[in-house]
C-alpha cells in the first residue's frame, strides 16, 4: 500500500506525535502527585525515564503499547519491514537501558499504556511495592 501523502505533508503528520508530555505522562504525573511521591520528569539522564524518584533510585517508564511492543510475540506479524524494525529496535533498546539502569543502582519500572489508562490503580501499587523494597 503506498502512502496517500506527499512527503511533505506525512512529515507534518509525523511532527505532531509526541515524545513528551503524553497522555498516559500527564495521566503519570497526576498520580504521582496525588499520592505525594517526590518525583522529577524528564531527567537528563541514562535511557530517558519518564520519571524518577530519586531518592529510592527508582526510573518510571511509561511504555506506549504499540510503539513498545505490548504482546508483540503473539499478535499477528506487521505487514511492513519498516514498522516490524522499529518496533524490535525499540524493545531491543527498551531491554539495553534497563540492564545499564539496574547495573547502576536504579530499580526500573515499565508501565504500560493500557494500565496507565485504564487501571492506574495496578500501577500505584507496582510503584508503592518498588518503594518500599528499595
Amino acid at each position: 500500500m503506498t502512502d496517500i501523502f506527499t512527503p511533505e505533508k506525512r512529515s507534518w503528520v509525523m511532527s505532531r506525535i509526541r515524545g513528551s508530555n503524553t497522555k498516559i505522562d500527564l495521566k503519570m504525573k497526576r498520580l504521582l502527585s496525588e499520592n505525594r511521591y517526590k518525583f522529577e520528569m524528564y531527567p537528563k539522564m541514562y535511557g530517558n525515564p519518564d520519571f524518577i524518584l530519586k531518592r529510592k533510585k527508582i526510573a518510571i517508564f511509561c511504555d506506549g503499547d504499540f510503539w513498545h511492543g505490548y504482546r508483540y510475540g503473539q499478535k499477528k506479524r506487521l505487514a511492513k519491514k519498516f514498522w516490524r524494525d522499529k518496533i524490535e529496535n525499540n524493545m531491543r533498546r527498551d531491554r539495553r537501558y534497563a540492564r545499564k539502569l539496574r547495573r547502576d543502582g536504579w530499580s526500573v519500572l515499565r508501565l504500560w499504556e493500557h494500565d496507565i489508562e485504564r487501571n492506574p490503580e495496578k500501577c500505584m501499587r507496582k510503584i508503592l511495592a518498588k518503594f518500599h523494597s528499595r
